[in-house]
């Protein structure tokens, strides 16, 4: 569809640009941030995900909390060990805390290659949406991700 703006052109205008601007809504892919520090993890997240979603990527706490803050994305995939402190999981708790904290209807899915089940129950408590072990299973994980975004769009609906 096409709309075309002319002066004085009034409700016509406007309804054109409304039915335009809603099939554009209905066109638009869910955001998805994928936090890694593994840079061949978030890209191979990335390449199986874009299809589907808008993707969004970082490698860092800092930068991972700056694109949450940015893009607001609904659904994150975090991973627990970042830098600053790769050998604790700290960053990734920090992240998941602030994101809980500032966009609390962001789901978020947890990944570790080193988290013992008590640090996976320290991230289900603390508003995780569910926990991946690393090497990650993709169907498993996506298959999480596609429920999770189908259950929001029936909700936004």
């Amino acid at each position: 569809m096409r709309a075309t703006l002319t002066e004085g052109g009034g409700a016509e205008s406007i309804a054109a640009l409304s039915k335009l601007a809603g099939e554009c809504n209905q066109k638009m892919k869910p955001k998805i941030l994928i936090v890694d520090d593994d840079v061949a993890i978030t890209q191979q997240l990335f390449w199986t995900l874009c299809d589907e979603y808008e993707v969004i990527t970082a490698n860092d706490m800092s930068t991972a909390i700056r694109r949450a803050v940015i893009y607001e994305p609904p659904i994150i995939v975090l991973d627990l060990h970042l830098p600053p402190t790769l050998d604790a999981p700290d960053s990734g708790m920090s992240v998941l805390r602030y994101i809980k904290g500032n966009f609390s209807a962001s789901k978020v899915f947890m990944t570790s290659s080193a988290a013992t089940a008590e640090m996976q129950r320290a991230c289900l408590e603390g508003g995780a949406e569910g926990f991946f072990s690393k090497p990650l299973d993709i169907e498993n994980l996506l298959a999480s991700v596609r429920r999770t975004a189908l259950a929001r769009s029936v909700v936004a609906a």
